[in-house]
């Protein structure tokens, strides 16, 4: 019974549904409300409009820039430094394009215009100082430079690595994270919560810093993602097993040589 009911009073409201539309905009004047619907429209704020009213609206905290996330490592701006190769391009004119290494002074030695000095200075600096200094012998020059060789700044990677050593900065700094990953990520012998990072010092007593390489890469602790400077190094020790069978390895290699041959071993008995 409930059924047929509901079946019913569906029934009638499809039946008079388009007479009750048509009394609903009948009672809404015709065209000035259709007109008036539209202006609302064309009026009605973009989203973006609607985003900038509510963040500016007296109360509420506004976004600052350090709530921002960064989304890029390892992109710091770089100074250039001793042993840097830049490349010089000026449009049609290859007498004064090429590669150029900055000296111990710091300098380069170009052609018509003599030592330059570019140490500490970014490649745009440079790109408008050479710029300046070619208008003396040609007519609006248009110079590009890029960096071909990053060699001034270095941070090492030393321990249980897949390749410990250097890494050539290419920025003034660089993160723990970024350094670990050219450095080819721990191997499976490393100690990864015992991890190091040494800053050097003039007076003997070098800056130490604990790091947790294993909440780092495997957890996303982004407060172990120390920045690291020029000359820093990254220690990853080993486990204290790795340590001891490296230790006992030189005695036991003679003795399981000879058992896997048949051989017997002298021990100093008789």
């Amino acid at each position: 019974m409930n059924r047929t009911k509901a079946y019913l009073s569906m029934t009638a409201l499809i039946l008079f549904w388009p007479t009750l539309t048509w009394a609903q905009n009948f009672a809404g004047t015709g065209p000035a409300t259709d007109q008036a619907q539209q202006s609302e429209i064309l009026l009605a704020p973009a989203p973006e409009m609607v985003t900038a009213t509510v963040a500016e609206t007296p109360g509420q905290e506004q976004p600052i820039a350090e709530d921002i996330p960064v989304l890029f490592e390892g992109s710091s701006q770089y100074t250039l430094g001793k042993t840097d190769i830049i490349e010089v391009s000026v449009q049609r004119h290859p007498e004064v394009s090429g590669q150029y290494m900055i000296n111990n002074e710091g300098k380069i030695q170009y052609e018509f215009v003599g030592d330059v000095p570019l140490e500490g200075m970014t490649k745009d600096l440079v790109r408008d100082k050479l710029t300046e200094l070619l208008s003396v012998y040609i007519v609006s020059p248009e110079v590009t430079v890029k960096i071909a060789g990053y060699n001034s700044k270095v941070v090492y990677v030393i321990g249980e690595v897949q390749s410990p050593g250097k890494i050539f900065m290419r920025g003034d700094t660089i993160t723990v994270r970024e350094a670990l990953v050219q450095a080819g990520l721990p191997l499976l012998t490393a100690s990864t919560k015992k991890g190091k990072l040494i800053t050097p010092s003039d007076n003997g007593s070098p800056d130490t810093r604990k790091v947790n390489i294993s909440a780092l890469l495997y957890k996303g602790d982004l407060r172990e993602n120390y920045v690291m400077k020029p000359g820093d190094t990254l220690y990853v020790p080993a486990t204290g097993l790795t340590k001891v069978m490296r230790t006992i390895s030189p005695v036991t290699a003679p003795i399981s040589n000879a058992a896997s041959t048949g051989r017997q071993v002298y021990t100093g008995g008789f």
